[in-house]
């Protein structure tokens, strides 16, 4: 149970998953021509009025009534070029899910929710993209492969292997035995809980011998999601059917706090879940970043040592989508971070409200390869603008894609924070090349490279 003895049917009735079901929806989305049919738990969910869903489609966070069809959401971002003539035309069609004017916007846009600060009666037309980009998926008729890979926790709907299960398939004999430890419900009584993501546990031994995150139990499966890579590609009711296995999952627990290592993850519990589903968790979220940062204003951690001079001032800051969404706090709490390990980093030109994609959210349309090249453009210009050699990112995803298309030295934050305050990091996440280069990862790789390729 959560704290305070909250039990399942508390933790649901207190707005958790209130929203989970959906409308009933047959997907036939499975993997190498398996159906993947979720209407039978959706509609289990949808009968009980604890777990009702208040919104049934990315739509319903959109209002459309008070939409004034201005097009500044469209005419304002960095990844499309439209007049003011052409963007009311197309936010126009968009409503009326003209398919090629949805197809068209869909293919410039990186599903980061910027366009949500321009519109001038916050009517989140982020959510009337979303449901475009679920109709491209029922369009399709089957989830590409590659998008599919990137999804953890469907196994047992006839996904089988996925990028994350086969990224610990390299582990060792005492990283399998921590993630076996972290898979077991936690009882912190009234203190926090570490929330060890799909991507914490891609190097689980540094985080489970940390001195600086002693006081903290970690807990998260193999295949513990949260579903915000299902959320963000268009797959509403996979999205929504991983976010309640977790809500299984954290519901044997009992923790005041749920600190969250990942961005996506939070983005999800914190802003996903309230914003496009109409619920909130019934406790408090904090980042990593913020816990740190908690502890070492109140004295109970201490910067121990600092980057070498060499990368102080030949360094700037690679924020993610996420970051401005989490308020100014949250930014200032990753200066004080990155500025209390040494780096003095510099603001690329992309950032805030006009913050640049990493090109992740390019992945989100279909799967390929060729849009994450092509919307990490707009970094990438900026990083050369900066003329810093070292770039400090403090997203996982960020981390990888800067480590591998943006050149430049990539620092992860949390690592090197970790250690400043006093840990040996072992295995550092600039192995991750590495760790995918096993046989599982790369036959399977293989299979869906026409998927990401073509």
């Amino acid at each position: 149970m959560t704290a305070n003895s909250i039990t399942r049917r508390k933790f649901i009735k207190q707005g958790i998953v209130g929203t989970l079901a959906v409308a009933p929806i047959t997907l036939t989305h499975g993997c190498a021509g398996a159906k993947l049919d979720l209407k039978k738990e959706m509609a289990d969910l949808d009968e009980n009025p604890a777990t009702r869903a208040k919104n049934q489609s990315y739509m319903d966070a959109y209002d459309f009534d008070n939409c004034l069809e201005c097009g500044e959401c469209l005419q304002g971002c960095i990844y499309k070029d439209l007049t003011e003539d052409q963007a009311i035309e197309n936010i126009k069609k968009m409503r009326e899910g003209d398919v090629a004017v949805c197809e068209e916007m869909l293919d410039q846009c990186v599903f980061c929710y910027n366009c949500n600060y321009r519109c001038p009666v916050d009517a989140n037309p982020a959510a009337l993209m979303f449901e475009r980009l679920r109709d491209r998926r029922e369009r399709e008729g089957s989830v590409p492969s590659s998008l599919r890979y990137a999804i953890n926790g469907m196994e047992n709907k006839g996904w089988g292997y996925n990028l994350f299960r086969d990224l610990y398939t390299d582990h060792s004999e005492e990283e399998e035995e921590i993630i076996a430890g972290w898979s077991e419900p936690k009882d912190c009584g009234d203190g926090d809980l570490l929330w060890c993501s799909c991507a914490g546990r891609v190097f689980p031994y540094d985080i489970e011998h940390s001195h600086v995150l002693a006081d903290l139990k970690k807990f998260g499966g193999k295949s513990d999601c949260c579903g915000l890579a299902a959320f963000r590609s268009g797959l509403f009711d996979v999205g929504r059917f991983l976010t309640n296995n977790l809500i299984d999952r954290l519901s044997e627990c009992k923790f005041n706090r749920l600190v969250v290592m990942c961005g996506s993850c939070q983005d999800m519990f914190q802003l996903a879940m309230p914003e496009y589903f109409g619920q909130e968790f019934p406790f408090k979220i904090i980042s990593v970043y913020q816990y740190l940062d908690e502890q070492i204003q109140n004295g109970k951690l201490a910067i121990k040592r600092q980057v070498p001079v060499d990368e102080r001032q030949d360094a700037c800051i690679f924020h993610s989508c996420f970051g401005h969404k989490f308020g100014d706090e949250y930014l200032a709490c990753i200066k004080r971070l990155y500025e209390g390990v040494g780096f003095d980093c510099v603001e690329l030109e992309h950032h805030g409200e006009d913050n640049a994609c990493c090109g992740m959210g390019g992945f989100y349309r279909s799967g390929s390869l060729w849009d994450i090249l092509e919307v990490k453009g707009v970094k990438k210009e900026d990083l050369k603008k900066s003329e810093k050699e070292n770039i400090v990112a403090y997203c996982y995803g960020c981390f990888t894609i800067s480590r591998l298309f943006q050149g430049g030295t990539t620092h992860f934050l949390l690592e090197k924070l970790l250690w400043a305050l006093g840990d040996e990091i072992k295995y550092p996440m600039s192995g991750i090349l590495g760790r995918s280069m096993n046989f599982s990862n790369l036959w399977h790789m293989t299979k869906i490279s026409p998927s990401a390729l073509f």
